[in-house]
């Protein structure tokens, strides 16, 4: 009789049983795969692990199931059939950094990477659960389908068409996303933006017939937004890019495909929509007035230096500091503002007119313009001495309440110089410390969340 298992995507555990991980308290991911049953030893192979760190473990575990291999674990053994030996030591080989992007067969002339082609498949895995929370949070299949392609898409070090910054915005994103899925709380709202997110992040990636779809989506929802407000779709100078940050364009100056493929309307007079490619006009000396945009905390954007000349009617903002992700999120919020835009790089052009408009954009960005930093940090030390006098004495009213005031603090974006994965934990486990308080759980299993989540924050103030 199969046995069903579930992992830890973090630390790469696996149990026969649901629940947080043990050793870093997030929730447990259903694995697909059975557990491996035991059989003749001539049939089998085991790796020890012990001595393996818990990311390069998590990868490995994370490969295997999306490889779809039979495995158990006795101890810190894992256990596979003989069969899958070979398979097996490729995984190991890309877990620990030891091995090719793909295979020596592969480097004929004319053939394609084997890796690249299963990532691309990876890719468009991830995009279509995306695609379908964003278009429905609460479909339960869709949930699971994410679950699923995040493995394929944290175990592999590469995706098409993305770079480094690129593919880290991505597992930002998405572990975002799973955090909102796996909340004990209805969050659609927040389910359907950060899939909306993902599915412009990942789009290059996913192939060209996805990266068009969604650039014609940017530029229905930006042609919509016009058209409410009045606008013209155009620049004075520049072309105008819905969905440029993704560093894909259309084919044809003015229609492109609508979300699901289809054509979309052709846009206003002057508002022909074009890929990223050259701009018409130039940088620092031609008049523009350029702004950056690479804001900290709460610094406001630098006003245009007295040596500027005027007249273009045009405002470039220099938001290389950004993150991928934040500049997505400003192009969306630019498009459903009806505002005009052109991204060259990371560099953003507005029309002049819109200045106070877009600025006003900028403290909407997810984790951009957050609160005071050392207001933050008090509401963090708070929330560590709540919990922890909450673990030493579980039962004491007068602490839950301390504690259920300050747990808000685990709401807020993840703060500065904080890893979003770990943040993600804080506040799976804060909810975890809510509900066993709400259900009148043990005084032993508060006691020991609440000391959990105490040494999380513990690493932070």
């Amino acid at each position: 009789m199969s046995t069903k298992v579930w992992y830890c995507a973090n630390c790469g555990y696996e149990v026969t049983g649901r629940g947080r991980c043990h050793s870093c308290g997030q929730r447990l991911v259903a694995s697909p795969l059975p557990e491996l049953q035991s059989g003749p030893d001539d049939d089998e192979v085991g790796y020890r692990l012990d001595m393996w760190d818990d990311g390069t473990r998590a990868r490995l575990i994370r490969a295997l199931i999306s490889a779809g291999v039979p495995h158990r674990f006795e101890e810190e053994e894992l256990v596979i059939l003989a069969v899958d030996e070979a398979e097996v030591d490729r995984l190991v080989a890309r877990a620990t950094g030891m091995g090719r992007v793909y295979d020596d067969d592969d480097e004929e002339e004319g053939a394609a990477p084997a890796a690249v082609e299963a990532d691309q498949t990876a890719s468009r895995d991830l995009y279509d659960a995306a695609r379908r929370l964003r278009d429905d949070p609460t479909d339960m299949q869709a949930d699971v389908a994410l679950a699923e392609a995040s493995t394929a898409v944290f175990a592999v070090d590469y995706l098409p068409d993305l770079d480094e910054s690129q593919m880290a915005a991505v597992g930002r994103v998405t572990r975002r996303l799973l955090g909102a899925l796996g909340s004990d709380e209805a969050l659609e709202d927040e389910i359907r933006h950060h899939a909306e997110v993902l599915c412009r992040l990942i789009a290059p990636s996913a192939g060209e017939a996805v990266a068009d779809a969604e650039a014609g989506r940017a530029r229905l929802r930006l042609e919509t937004g016009a058209k409410e407000k009045g606008r013209l779709v155009e620049l004075p100078q520049s072309e105008v890019t819905p969905g440029g940050e993704m560093a894909v364009g259309f084919a044809g100056a003015g229609a492109g495909q609508g979300p699901d493929g289809s054509e979309a309307s052709a846009g206003e007079p002057g508002g022909a929509v074009q890929g990223e490619g050259d701009r018409g006009v130039g940088r620092g000396g031609d008049g523009e007035d350029q702004r950056d945009g690479g804001l900290k905390d709460n610094e406001e954007l630098e006003e245009p230096g007295d040596d500027e000349e005027e007249g273009t009617g045009e405002l470039v903002y220099e938001l290389a500091e950004w993150l991928p992700e934040q500049r997505v999120e400003l192009s969306m919020l630019l498009e459903s503002s009806g505002i005009a835009y052109n991204w060259d790089g990371t560099d953003l052009t507005v029309a002049e007119e819109h200045e106070t408009e877009v600025d006003s954009l900028f403290e909407k960005v997810h984790g951009l313009l957050d609160e005071d930093d050392e207001v933050r940090y008090r509401s963090i030390e708070e929330l560590f001495g709540s919990v922890d006098r909450l673990a030493n004495d579980p039962n004491n009213e007068e602490r839950q309440q301390a504690f259920l005031e300050a747990v808000g603090a685990v709401e807020q974006p993840t703060p500065v110089g904080i890893d979003d994965a770990f943040w993600w934990r804080v506040r799976s486990q804060g909810h975890a410390i809510v509900a066993l308080l709400e259900s009148g759980a043990r005084e032993d299993e508060v006691s020991r969340e609440a000391s959990l989540l105490a040494e999380m924050l513990h690493e932070m103030v």
